[in-house]
């Protein structure tokens, strides 16, 4: 893994050999009280759910790349930070300004990437809502479809064959009208030969509400997919 200049891994203040140092501190299978743990594909704990995916799919590896990483929350309860970390905007030391369609590595040199986008379709309007105000947003649904888009071919450019990318995602409403944004991905994945090699659920017990009257099921869950660069074994 290397970084396109040296001025860009001084800035992220990490050694690109520390992962691998650290490799075995974290226990990925979080055995119980009964013995192995079975994982399962729902969790109410964002962090469980990516140490499981971490040990299911990520040989061995830690998240070495994330290029959405904000103030680092997926990172606060003892998972390793990567060594690149990347944001439209950086908000705290050590996150170097990079889009996540234009990240700044070399080929193929990534093993596991973490990806959170924004999911808010806002229209044009101003941030009045509590979920717009707490949420980066998009101002119509092909915006959000361009930068997920981008951002899957610079994935599959980035990382090394048999790597996996974590994409986190949320279905939507917008505009009266369900977006049911975790299909699209999946077909966007599809078509960069990616492989959709599993699916998980976080649940939550509670949601932001904006006042709005209601049309559709509130959404009580979102999304992390895991693709893996390699040929796709199931036929869609």
């Amino acid at each position: 893994m290397q970084l396109n200049s040296e001025k860009n891994v001084e800035d992220l203040g990490s050694s690109p050999n520390i992962a691998n140092a650290m490799l075995g501190a974290v226990d990925f299978r979080q055995n119980d009280l009964f013995g192995k743990k079975v994982i399962s594909t729902i969790g109410f704990n964002e962090q469980e759910i990516i140490r499981d995916i971490l040990y299911l799919h990520g040989k061995g590896n830690y998240i070495d790349c994330d290029p959405t990483f904000s103030v680092g929350n997926f990172y606060k309860n003892g998972l390793p930070k990567p060594n690149y970390r990347f944001d439209k905007y950086p908000q705290i030391k050590g996150v170097v300004e990079a889009t996540s369609d234009n990240i700044p590595l070399e080929n193929e040199s990534c093993n596991v990437i973490m990806f959170d986008p924004p999911f808010v379709i806002n229209g044009y309007l101003k941030e009045t809502g509590i979920i717009t105000k707490r949420f980066t947003s998009f101002k119509h649904w092909n915006e959000l479809k361009e930068m997920y888009n981008g951002s899957l071919k610079e994935f599959y450019r980035i990382l090394k064959n048999g790597g996996i990318v974590i994409f986190k995602c949320q279905d939507i409403v917008s505009s009266g009208k369900n977006h049911f944004s975790h299909c699209w991905i999946i077909n966007e994945a599809l078509r960069f030969g990616f492989y959709p090699k599993d699916l998980f659920l976080l649940l939550a017990k509670n949601r932001l509400t904006d006042g709005r009257e209601q049309q559709h099921a509130r959404k009580y869950h979102s999304y992390f997919w895991v693709f893996e660069k390699s040929k796709c074994k199931v036929e869609y």
